[in-house]
């Protein structure tokens, strides 16, 4: 990663923001998704001038929510924790996906799924 202390710095920002006493909660995969592709959290290559840079951006807030799961769900069963796993992998899956190709209308068939 070329910018291993902004992501560190990221990664910290994020967790400064979350509630710990929060436990044993699976993300929903379709908001999951939706928040990658808003940007959030912030990551080092919001920045970058690459090409790739969204895909990029992509794979670091993975890291984040997904360092941020295992942390907070420590002492939850390793079944639990695999399976929160994937769905983060499954999320960064469609969100790359979805960047790959026209997605106004994924997206607005998923905003209106989500407000009915």
């Amino acid at each position: 990663m070329r910018d291993y202390k902004t992501f560190i710095r990221a990664y910290n920002e994020v967790r400064k923001s979350v509630d710990f006493q929060k436990k044993g909660i699976l993300p929903e995969l379709n908001k999951l998704v939706w928040y990658i592709l808003m940007g959030i959290p912030p990551v080092p290559a919001d920045e970058y001038d690459v090409p790739e840079a969204q895909e990029i951006a992509i794979d670091q807030r993975i890291a984040i929510l997904k360092a941020l799961f295992v942390e907070i769900n420590q002492d939850q069963p390793e079944e639990f924790i695999d399976k929160g796993l994937s769905i983060y992998d499954a999320a960064g899956k469609m969100a790359k996906e979805l960047i790959k190709r026209d997605i106004s209308e994924e997206l607005s068939e998923f905003l209106n799924n989500s407000y009915e």
